[in-house]
């Protein structure tokens, strides 16, 4: 059975917060009081620009964000932080740039949670990851993955969220520690999965929608589908990872976190499915059992990932994984390149954030980083922000509304250059008469003059439509 390890040089590869009131959220014209910028104070000037987009003042605490293909981005404001124990100080928040100038015209509360660790928007939907706290007892009785909807598109949850998994972290641990080594970010992959980083609080009788029951003692990566169904463990033996990113072809990618003595360092892992990495038992005295990293890069604190994969960006900072690290204010570029079943790669710095948290991507190639900034091991109401990075020439190209496209402009957009275009694409496709839909993705599928990733999201969408895993 893994034992967790409760030491206090745990507080320092994580971040956590003190109880504060949150501020009532209204709409609000470009807030911009305090420019945190000077704390983003490195990265390839001659390449991408970093601009300030959301200041403490709005989006103070900020422990995840996701952005919408159209630009819309949700930060998950999480006051309680990890070790804090009283409910009811955590909300995600929809900022909006609606004339493009990289400032935020309009915030909106979207929805009141506790703990945020991890947010995907798909569509009308917008999938939470977080902490539950027992209304009787006022203690953490586990994390759920929820998803909220916003049909009438007011900025605002249109009702209560609902489960898609009950219990997916240990409440014992968040019980006596808090949100730390909880279960964290999400993301979905082309296959049409969402992938869940999951610490190595692990979980008891985590339940999906269908009724499955499901244990995992220690860290990896669980996937299920969009509806909650068919839950299941797709890697095992990380430590506390906090985030996976995916590429076209399904590779997922994970940044670890350093141990506190047994010589487990930031790992920068390959996962391929059923995989067991090691952690804690087997990744001394028996490698032979396990998966290796890709490389041990020492000490650290990996936060949020992404791989970026969007034409508007410069090909020296395209088709990598972008890895953050919350320990060394850093966010990394890991350079990958095929070596048999897997790879090799190579580590750099991009952009220096303090204390980065998290970073996504919009369908015009808008990069939006947060930053927890110095808001100390108990958080900060005047701590934390949000900023934008665009590579230099770029210009403002606006994300088609894929509800109005045909299912042959949908086909075109499955088939672009763009991580997000083909998944947005797949997802409306998935909507649409099935034999239609079913038919342009399998054109795209056997096209021999389509790209790889097109072709792989052909294939991908073909099976969802069919049933098909």
């Amino acid at each position: 059975m893994i034992k967790l390890s409760l030491s206090i040089l745990y507080a320092f590869l994580i971040l956590w917060g003190m109880q504060i009131s949150i501020p009532k959220s209204s709409p609000t014209k470009k807030f911009v009081r305090v420019d945190t910028l000077k704390n983003a104070n490195a990265w390839p000037e001659n390449d991408i620009i970093v601009s300030n987009f959301a200041s403490s003042d709005l989006a103070p605490s900020p422990a995840c964000l996701a952005v919408a293909a159209t630009g819309e981005v949700f930060v998950g404001i999480d006051k309680i932080g990890s070790l804090g124990k009283t409910p009811g100080l955590g909300y995600i928040l929809k900022l909006e740039d609606q004339n493009q100038d990289g400032k935020v015209d309009k915030s909106t509360e979207f929805a009141k949670v506790d703990n945020p660790r991890g947010i995907l928007s798909v569509g009308d939907k917008v999938y939470v990851l977080h902490t539950v706290f027992s209304k009787e007892t006022g203690k953490a009785s586990g994390m759920d993955l929820v998803v909220f909807e916003d049909a009438d598109h007011d900025g605002k949850a249109d009702g209560p969220s609902k489960p898609l998994i009950q219990h997916i972290s240990s409440p014992k641990f968040l019980q006596n520690r808090g949100t730390d080594h909880s279960t964290n970010g999400i993301r979905m992959g082309i296959d049409g999965w969402i992938y869940i980083a999951v610490g190595d609080f692990g979980f008891y009788n985590a339940t999906d929608r269908s009724g499955k029951q499901m244990t995992m003692l220690g860290g990896g990566i669980v996937r299920v589908r969009p509806d909650g169904t068919e839950m299941e463990v797709y890697t095992h033996g990380t430590r506390n990872i906090y985030d996976v990113a995916i590429d076209p072809y399904m590779n997922i990618f994970t940044r670890d976190n350093t141990n506190d003595g047994a010589g487990w360092n930031i790992r920068f892992s390959h996962h391929i499915q059923s995989g067991e990495y090691g952690y804690p038992l087997l990744f001394k005295h028996f490698t032979e059992e396990i998966l290796p990293a890709l490389v041990d890069v020492g000490g650290g604190s990996g936060t949020g990932s992404l791989f970026m994969d969007e034409p508007t960006w410069p090909a020296k900072y395209n088709q990598v994984p972008m890895m953050a690290d919350w320990g060394n204010s850093m966010l990394y570029i890991h350079r990958v390149q095929p070596d048999g079943a897997s790879y090799t790669q190579k580590d750099e710095n991009f952009i220096k954030l303090k204390q980065i948290t998290d970073l996504d991507v919009d369908g015009s190639g808008r990069l939006y980083l947060a930053a927890w900034d110095g808001a100390g091991f108990s958080g900060s109401p005047i701590k934390g922000f949000v900023v934008r990075a665009v590579p230099r020439g770029w210009t403002y190209k606006a994300f088609p509304e894929v509800g109005k496209l045909s299912v042959s402009e949908l086909g075109k957009l499955l088939s672009s250059t763009s991580a997000v275009g083909r998944l947005v694409a797949q997802q409306e496709l998935l909507t649409r008469n099935k034999k239609e839909a079913s038919a342009i993705a399998w054109a795209i599928a056997a096209d021999k003059k389509q790209s790889r990733a097109a072709r792989s999201a052909g294939i991908f969408t073909y099976a969802q439509l069919a049933g098909e895993t």
